[in-house]
């Protein structure tokens, strides 16, 4: 028999999608501990979400085509530019003001032996190695972020935004994104050189804040992508190449990377900006709709 799509409320699949998160993220995590996965313990926990919202979508009569697998390229180079130029001025300021150092002598080095450029200036083996982290080694990136992306942005979002709204949305969504993490960090994820309770404080602000922005890129583009691109720019180029090449000095693990303050310098306004182009309340009309509307239109 088929399931009434009619039964389930915005709520109702909030909930269910939610339980599921909950108990898939907890058997991975005890089967990591076990070392079922290998080296792929991360990438397990971070496709939890997306597999509850594949199931959540089966149970609760809900179309595939919500998930939002339709973009165009414009978005797409949107999701890609903005993890970029946020990283680009927090680091920026963190090199200018003289707290972090730029470039690492040990990124160099390293980078030289990696791409094949011993006699290369220093400033073509920088550009080569940005280009290598955040063009070249994106679609890995993008399997681990494309699975958090289908639940969080997929699923949850439109389905918060249905039940209080697309601004609430964004921050009930950016709670739950950031609670999920917590386990993460009782097993020792994070950061050597600042306390921990500092380190989950920044994090916890950072995916917050970050929730606001692809909210907002989900609802206009009417799509995962642009977000799993942000999503996967984010890691990439602020694991693999904004933190290596900065050169660390006292006050540095306060402000670099995921755990530190400096991206918050420029997360909090354009998450004031997001949450200001977003409609406060809920509509009857789903998101997916109203996010297809936006998309024809431009």
């Amino acid at each position: 028999m088929r399931t009434d799509s009619r039964n389930f409320t915005p709520k109702k699949r909030v909930i269910t999608f939610l339980v599921l998160t909950a108990i898939l993220s907890s058997v991975a995590a005890v089967l990591d501990r076990r070392g079922v996965f290998g080296h792929a313990g991360s990438l397990a926990y971070m496709w939890c979400p997306g597999l509850a919202a594949i199931i959540s979508t089966f149970i609760t009569a809900r179309s595939l085509k919500a998930i939002g697998w339709t973009t165009r390229p414009k978005w797409l180079a949107l999701g890609w530019l903005i993890p970029i130029a946020y990283a680009s001025i927090s680091y920026g300021l963190v090199w200018i003001t003289g707290l972090g150092g730029v470039p690492s002598a040990t990124f160099l080095e390293r980078a030289r032996i990696t791409l094949n450029m011993p006699t290369r200036p220093d400033w073509m083996v920088i550009a080569a190695a940005f280009g290598f982290i955040s063009v070249i080694l994106l679609p890995p990136s993008m399997i681990s972020g494309l699975g958090e992306e289908i639940g969080w942005r997929g699923f949850l979002f439109p389905e918060l935004s249905n039940w209080v709204g697309p601004r609430m949305a964004c921050i009930v969504s950016g709670v739950f994104w950031a609670a999920w993490h917590i386990p993460a960090f009782l097993s020792g994820y994070g950061a050597d050189g600042t306390p921990r309770a500092y380190q989950i404080a920044c994090f916890s602000a950072m995916v917050l804040t970050s929730a606001c922005v692809l909210g907002w890129l989900r609802l206009k583009s009417g799509s995962i992508w642009p977000t799993a691109l942000v999503h996967a720019t984010h890691n990439s180029v602020i694991q693999l190449f904004f933190d290596h090449i900065t050169e660390k000095r006292t006050w540095t693990p306060y402000l670099i990377g995921e755990f530190g303050c400096a991206m918050l310098v420029v997360l909090l306004p354009m998450a004031w900006y997001c949450m200001r182009d977003l409609p406060s309340s809920s509509r009857t009309d789903s998101v997916e709709v109203e996010a297809g509307r936006f998309a024809r239109a431009s």
